[in-house]
């Protein structure tokens, strides 16, 4: 069985669990990392963070000043991602597509409409990274939004993090 839970990205020099956005929505975090940049993630297993992906994206860049991306892994299998900026408003995609879609049959919306093919999905992420003052790799997006089948998709988020300039801690 894999992991079920979210990831929370943020610029701020307050931790992850004395933001009031997150910690009003979550019991606590399992695993935080600091990157550079003033840039950090946050573990946190259980759908809650899920659930209320726009409205807490929105509140947490109002309470850091900063954009904010939430990475919701399902079993594993893929990775649902959102993100926030004042500047650019909401937008969503997913890597390893044929799995999130799978997971998303029964829900009665249109998958395609909800999140964007892989060249749309790496357009927007790059888009949204140079609004955040990061250099983005546009073409290393596109191959992480491309990538079909994996056995951790977390670590697909991970990649896709350094590759929108969230570099790898120092």
């Amino acid at each position: 069985m894999g992991f079920w839970g979210s990831y929370v990205v943020c610029r701020s020099g307050t931790p992850l669990d004395g933001i009031q956005a997150v910690v009003e929505r979550h019991d606590g975090i399992d695993e935080h990392e600091l990157r550079p940049g003033g840039w950090q993630i946050g573990r946190y297993p259980g759908p809650e963070l899920a659930d209320d992906g726009p409205a807490l994206l929105a509140e947490l860049a109002e309470e850091t000043g900063a954009p904010a991306l939430n990475g919701f892994v399902l079993d594993s299998d893929t990775v649902f991602v959102e993100g926030f900026s004042a500047g650019g408003g909401h937008w969503r995609a997913c890597l390893v597509r044929e799995a999130a879609e799978a997971y998303c049959e029964d829900d009665g919306e249109d998958f395609d409409a909800e999140f964007p093919p892989a060249e749309e999905a790496a357009h927007a992420a790059a888009i949204r990274a140079r609004e955040a003052g990061l250099l983005p790799d546009p073409s290393g997006l596109l191959e992480v939004f491309a990538v079909e089948d994996t056995d951790f998709s977390e670590e697909l988020f991970f990649r896709l993090l350094d590759l929108l300039g969230i570099g790898p801690a120092e």
